[in-house]
């Protein structure tokens, strides 16, 4: 499988960013009655089977047992982390989620040096911290909260972010092996579809799937976007660049995201950024551009080593 280069990797995880930014607004438009699992598991279904074609193309249709096992794992994962996700907002604020999604990147990147071992580790640590530290600002600027969450949602959710920061570096870590020479469209299919049927399979354990009979026609539009744009795009834009970027910072794009939506914020409800939001901006700004350099830099030195050989 031909690896993309490294400026279409980092450009397409700019987009990725993008994407994850507008995802939030355009759920915001799908009826709350709608058990949102199951709008998730019909997400995942509608974006595989939107890649159906391509897969067949491809001739990836075929599983050997590894890699059956391999991408049931992963969909497993992304069941987990979007479970959590939905269990523990009925307990907390979206805030809490946010705030501690932002330490999804830097658990990714203990799991990375397990997985994934490599002599820039230590060198992302700063960079991912401070674009860490400023996602935190930006979020935080935007809250009146004052009240500390309850341990239950929290600790739900760690479970969840903790199966999402694992994702991309056991993802990675498979193609080595039994998932070896699956391209970004097999890895997307494959593991959006088992995540979609573990998730079908917890709302008719909870009973979520009810909730399918109050969809309209308007649901299903915003529901087709998500799916093909926030589901499916983002999907294969992680996998077309995981491999060549390193996993954590391909996860650290979510830093820009979540600055993209506090543009967009500002912008839309025409608002004057508090201090610090202006902050945290300019820290994610930082980091960003640190991890960028040092990704350039692992390349380079990867190509002077391949050369000397």
């Amino acid at each position: 499988m031909k690896q993309v280069g490294f400026a279409a990797a980092h450009w397409g995880m700019l987009l990725w960013a993008a994407l994850v930014a507008s995802s939030f607004y355009a759920a915001a438009e799908v009826t709350t009655a709608i058990d949102p699992i199951l709008l998730t598991a019909l997400r995942l279904l509608i974006s595989a089977t939107l890649f159906l074609p391509l897969l067949l193309l491809k001739g990836e249709a075929r599983l050997t047992q590894g890699a059956l096992l391999g991408h049931a794992g992963l969909g497993f994962l992304l069941a987990v982390y979007f479970a959590s996700l939905f269990l523990a907002l009925r307990h907390t604020s979206a805030l809490n989620t946010a705030l501690l999604y932002a330490l999804v990147p830097l658990m990714t990147l203990g799991f990375e040096v397990v997985l994934l071992p490599s002599n820039d580790g230590k060198k992302r640590l700063l960079p991912m911290t401070t674009a860490a530290t400023g996602a935190i600002l930006l979020i935080a600027g935007n809250s009146t909260e004052t009240v500390l969450p309850d341990a239950y949602p929290v600790l739900l959710y760690a479970v969840g972010c903790l199966a999402m920061a694992l994702y991309s570096p056991l993802s990675q870590h498979l193609k080595g092996s039994v998932l070896q020479g699956r391209s970004p469209v097999g890895m997307t299919f494959w593991n959006m579809l088992f995540g979609a049927l573990f998730l079908f399979a917890f709302t008719a354990f909870s009973g979520g799937w009810r909730s399918a009979s109050t969809l309209s026609i308007g649901d299903l539009a915003w529901l087709g976007y998500l799916a093909l744009f926030t589901t499916l795009g983002t999907f294969w834009l992680l996998h077309r660049a995981v491999g060549v970027i390193a996993p954590a910072t391909v996860i650290s794009y979510i830093y820009l995201s979540t600055l993209f939506a506090a543009l967009v914020h500002w912008l839309w409800h025409d608002q004057q950024p508090a201090p610090l939001g202006v902050a945290g901006a300019v820290l994610v700004g930082l980091g960003m551009l640190g991890l960028v350099m040092i990704s350039r830099q692992a390349l380079a030195t990867s190509a002077w080593r391949a050369g000397s050989r």
